[in-house]
C-alpha cells in the first residue's frame, strides 16, 4: 500500500519537509517512490508546494494520505478540488486555481523570518524598558514624608531630646550627691581629728597638774 506522508529534510533546528509517496512498509526517512512536493514550517506563513496533477494520480490508485499531509493539503485547499476532479471538472482548471492558491499563499518564502526576529527584537527592548532602573545608593531621595508623619517624627525627636536631658540632669545631680557626701565625710574626719587631739592636749595637761602636785607633796614632807 502506498502512503503519502512527510519525509524529513534539513539540518539540526533547522526542519523541513518533503511530501512523498512511499510505501506504508519503508521507514519514516528511507526509500519513497516520487516526491510529490515540499513544505516548510519556518516561514510565515508556512511554504507549501504542490505538484497537484501527480497527487490526484496517487490519491486516484489508492495512496492514502497520513494526518500530516492530510493537514498540509487542507491549508490550501487541495482535497476540495480533488473532490471536484472526481466529479469530471477540468483539471486543467484545477491545476491553474492550484497554482493562483500557492502563489498567493507563499507571498514571504523567507526562511530566517527576518520579520519575527525583528519584532522579538522591539519586544525585548520594551521589556528591558519597562524594567525600573537600579538607582545608585548615592542618588536614592528620601522618600516623601507626609505632615502628619513628620509631626510623629518630630515628636519622637522631641520626647528623645527630653529624656536625654533628664538621664543628664539625674547624672549631674547623682554626681552632686556623690561631692556632697564625699565633703561631710572629710568634715566629719576633720572633726573628729580635732576632738582627738583636744582630748589628748586634756590629759595632757591632766597628767602635768598630777606630776606638780605629786612633787609639792614631797617637798612639803
Amino acid at each position: 500500500m502506498v502512503r503519502i506522508r512527510l519525509r524529513r529534510a534539513g539540518g539540526r533546528g533547522q526542519p523541513t519537509h518533503r511530501i512523498v509517496a512511499a510505501d506504508k512498509e519503508s521507514p519514516r526517512d528511507g526509500r519513497f517512490i516520487e516526491i510529490l512536493g515540499d513544505y516548510n514550517p519556518r516561514t510565515e506563513p508556512a511554504t507549501i508546494r504542490v505538484k497537484e496533477d501527480r497527487v490526484y494520480h496517487w490519491l486516484s490508485v489508492g495512496a492514502q494520505p497520513s494526518k500530516a499531509v492530510l493537514q498540509v493539503f487542507n491549508v490550501i485547499g487541495l482535497m476540495d478540488r480533488y473532490q471536484r476532479f472526481q466529479d469530471g471538472e477540468e483539471i486543467e482548471t484545477l491545476l491553474e486555481e492550484a497554482e493562483e492558491v500557492q502563489r498567493e499563499h507563499n507571498k514571504d518564502p523567507r526562511t530566517r523570518r527576518d520579520d519575527l526576529q525583528s519584532k522579538a527584537a522591539a519586544k525585548k527592548e520594551e521589556e528591558e524598558a519597562e524594567e525600573p532602573e537600579e538607582i545608585p545608593a548615592e542618588a536614592e531621595e528620601e522618600p516623601d514624608i507626609d505632615e502628619e508623619d513628620e509631626d510623629e517624627v518630630e515628636e519622637e525627636q522631641e520626647e528623645e531630646i527630653d529624656v536625654d536631658e533628664e538621664e543628664d540632669e539625674d547624672e549631674e545631680e547623682s554626681d552632686v550627691d556623690e561631692e556632697d557626701e564625699d565633703e561631710e565625710d572629710d568634715d566629719e574626719e576633720e572633726e573628729e581629728s580635732e576632738v582627738d587631739e583636744e582630748d589628748e592636749e586634756d590629759e595632757d595637761e591632766e597628767d602635768g597638774d598630777e606630776e606638780e602636785d605629786e612633787d609639792e607633796e614631797e617637798k612639803d614632807e
